[in-house]
């Protein structure tokens, strides 16, 4: 079976950090293990190893530097030494700088998936594109924002349709839901605002920010709002089983552009495959998961009103409420599910890996025509 080794800075974890990037790397790697010999590789504050000898292996290595991200452990050289794929995850850190060096130099197969994120990596002064083969996004959006040098396709992320499930009834209890963390790039404000006064809303998520929990708090009162922090999956099932939407309502700066901070709206594809309409901003990656409509609204990017008007039209009529349910829930296994995810992946990998080895191939005759028509004799 092929091997294939996923190299992520950061792991899905409250010592490392809980986020859709992290969950992304480990879950795509977890999933793939059906139909590969997968090996996790991440760093972290203790060394941790489990699953070793199965087709799923974990290995969290101990930092030996003093910051997350700048992962670096004298261990990794080994667990990359039999990969026939290595699959890391940002692009601008350390260890993908060190994996890509060691994976070419032993002929493995170099990917890299840009997930928004950064810290010091010498790429910054050399230039570690010769070794990579491919680049793998997670959305058309992520590929426009995060340009690279090479060939790419687009994978997406994925769901676990098993652990976020359909809900059993198709009824609601007309309270709306914010999933992700507590930043305001989140634009967690346009919603506070646009709230009507007798719907009920769930924040749920990281409280990464306190300042700006306070100015949610302020701009909250007279309105029934509850932020929710460390809730399990279970926890966060019930609510998006419980709820008439989850509101993504991701802002976007004066020239209209939301950056890197939504490159896959991971929450709201959790939502939809628990039934849970999406009441999203028209912007960054959230057309994409979306869609044309029958999952959910697409809004005008800061604009309460517009938050205020779809939350309405979803309240309003039962039957509308029930078919964008369904739809939700249909878009996912279509197009989100780990599953259909992994063989994307695995596709990429070959098609690309392909692609790379004609190029290298013609770049060396190439450059062997072009020693030969100088006259030089090789020894």
């Amino acid at each position: 079976m092929l091997q294939v080794v996923h190299v992520s800075p950061t792991y899905f974890a409250p010592e490392s950090i809980l986020g859709g990037g992290e969950r992304f790397a480990e879950e795509l790697a977890r999933s793939m293990s059906s139909q590969a010999r997968v090996r996790f590789v991440s760093f972290g504050p203790r060394s941790a190893r489990s699953g070793e000898g199965g087709s799923f292996e974990r290995h969290i290595l101990r930092n030996w530097t003093a910051r997350k991200l700048i992962p670096f452990s004298p261990s990794l050289p080994a667990l990359l030494r039999d990969a026939d794929v290595i699959h890391c995850h940002q692009v601008n850190y350390l260890s993908t700088f060190l994996s890509a060096w060691l994976g070419a130099r032993r002929g493995a197969k170099v990917f890299v998936s840009d997930l928004g994120g950064g810290g010091w990596t010498p790429a910054y002064h050399v230039d570690q594109s010769r070794w990579i083969t491919g680049y793998l996004f997670i959305s058309e959006y992520a590929r426009t924002k995060l340009p690279t040098e090479g060939p790419a396709r687009v994978i997406y992320a994925g769901v676990d349709t098993e652990r976020w499930s359909m809900r059993d009834q198709p009824t609601h209890d007309g309270s709306v839901v914010f999933l992700g963390r507590i930043l305001s790039h989140k634009g967690i404000h346009h919603l506070v605002e646009g709230l009507p006064d007798d719907v009920i809303l769930t924040v749920i998520g990281s409280e990464a920010d306190p300042q700006y929990l306070d100015e949610l708090r302020a701009l909250a009162r007279g309105k029934t709002v509850h932020f929710r922090s460390g809730l399990d999956d279970e926890a966060v099932r019930r609510h998006l089983h419980a709820a008439m939407a989850l509101v993504h309502p991701t802002p976007v700066d004066a020239r209209g552009d939301a950056g890197v901070a939504e490159l896959f709206g991971l929450a709201v594809a959790e939502a939809m495959a628990c039934g849970c309409p999406v009441v999203a901003s028209n912007a960054a990656s959230l057309p994409e998961v979306v869609g044309s409509g029958a999952a959910g609204i697409l809004v005008p990017p800061n604009s309460p009103e517009a938050i205020r008007a779809a939350i309405r039209t979803l309240a309003d009529d039962r039957q509308v409420w029930a078919a964008r349910s369904r739809a939700a829930r249909a878009r996912v296994e279509e197009l989100f599910t780990w599953p259909k995810v992994v063989r994307r992946c695995l596709e990429a990998y070959a098609e690309l890996g392909a692609e790379h080895a004609i190029n290298r191939s013609r770049g060396s005759r190439t450059t062997g025509a072009a020693g030969t028509s100088a006259g030089g004799s090789q020894p």
